[in-house]
């Protein structure tokens, strides 16, 4: 993963859910949807900001000054990188990955694994701003000022679905939330709706 400007820049992205937190309450309105019970994990937990309201306790960070911030949330840190997580087979019932895959080496190799670390009938969830939305065409016009998306890929939520699909997952859904403009987005708390194509935030599922 591209992780020396998380290391570098780890309090900037942490107050990114502060300055912008009706966004971020409306993420995680889709993410609660999303969610199943069992033991879970997130893959690129960072600072714990998704994790820890979402009831998860293991997490894999490369980052380690984002993960000693994720730690005192009471998080199991696993050091590792998505495309190599040190986890054994068949583990967990929900895995997550969000705003994430944009910064892995290789986004298949990742889905993978997590497909490999599920229990048979586990799901598996990666929340993307779609870069065929407001947001996501916005983020890609102004990357070269961005100290955190310069070497991002974005991905449309199609691009994401034919990922699942080639790993194997079935039973593909979406949910999407931060419709509209940027006044819109950070006005209100929004719900979740089912589908992809209006909203900037897209979590794509599917199961093992």
């Amino acid at each position: 993963m591209k992780i020396d400007v998380f290391e570098k820049y780890f309090d900037q992205y942490d107050n990114w859910f502060f300055k912008h937190a009706k966004a971020y309450q409306s993420e995680l309105k889709a993410l609660q949807q999303a969610k199943v019970p069992g033991l879970s994990i997130e893959i690129g937990v960072g600072t714990g900001k998704f994790a820890e309201p979402l009831g998860i306790i293991y997490g894999v960070e490369p980052s380690e000054n984002m993960y000693k911030i994720a730690q005192k949330l009471n998080i199991n840190i696993i050091k590792g990188q998505a495309e190599r997580l040190p986890i054994k087979p068949d583990v967990f019932d929900w895995a997550i990955m969000i705003t994430t895959i944009c910064f892995v080496e290789a986004p298949f190799k990742s889905i993978k694994e997590m497909y490999r670390i599920l229990k048979f009938g586990g799901k598996s969830s990666i929340g993307i701003i779609d870069k065929d939305s407001y947001l996501g065409r916005k983020y890609q016009l102004n990357k070269d000022k961005s100290v955190f998306y310069r070497d991002a890929t974005f991905f449309s939520s199609m691009e994401i679905i034919t990922l699942l699909k080639k790993a194997e997952f079935k039973n593909i859904s979406a949910l999407q939330t931060l419709f509209g403009d940027e006044n819109d987005i950070e006005s209100n708390i929004q719900l979740p709706e089912y589908g992809f194509g209006k909203g900037s935030f897209v979590v794509l599922s599917g199961y093992k």
